[in-house]
């Protein structure tokens, strides 16, 4: 922590003890020249910025955090998206085949069918439990 504090301290002390040249044109106090620029109608103007503050940094970096979150949230979406559809692809190829189609079908009508037989011998057994628990 000391070595932060250090750090920021000499950055302001630079930035604070600057002087200008005599050719450079000047800032108001709490700024310092960093260039020129052109405006709209083509007159050059000078550029004075002021020195950051360790909150304005930090919500740089917040919102930076937050916008490349909202971009990844976004490209995993497109990935997953796409290769939803590329499985939906897929599984249309393969039901679409003739041959297989009725090899598919007929195993799952048999398992539906095995499974109703044994749902039909659970309620038997059920009932008859049932009666035992009200007759005993």
């Amino acid at each position: 922590m000391d070595l932060v504090s250090w750090s920021l301290n000499a950055i302001d002390q630079i930035f604070s003890t600057r002087r200008q040249g005599g050719g450079e044109p000047s800032c108001p106090d709490v700024t310092f020249f960093s260039g020129y620029t052109i405006d709209s109608w083509q007159k050059w103007r000078i550029v004075c910025l002021s020195i950051m503050s360790v909150e304005d940094v930090e919500d740089m970096y917040i919102i930076g955090c937050l916008i490349s979150g909202f971009l990844l949230f976004g490209v995993s979406g497109y990935l997953a998206y796409r290769e939803i559809q590329r499985m939906s692809a897929a599984v249309l190829a393969i039901v679409r085949l003739p041959g297989m189609c009725d090899g598919i079908f007929r195993a799952i009508s048999t398992q539906t069918e095995m499974l109703r037989e044994l749902n039909r011998r659970l309620d038997v057994i059920l009932t008859q439990d049932r009666r035992s628990w009200t007759q005993g």
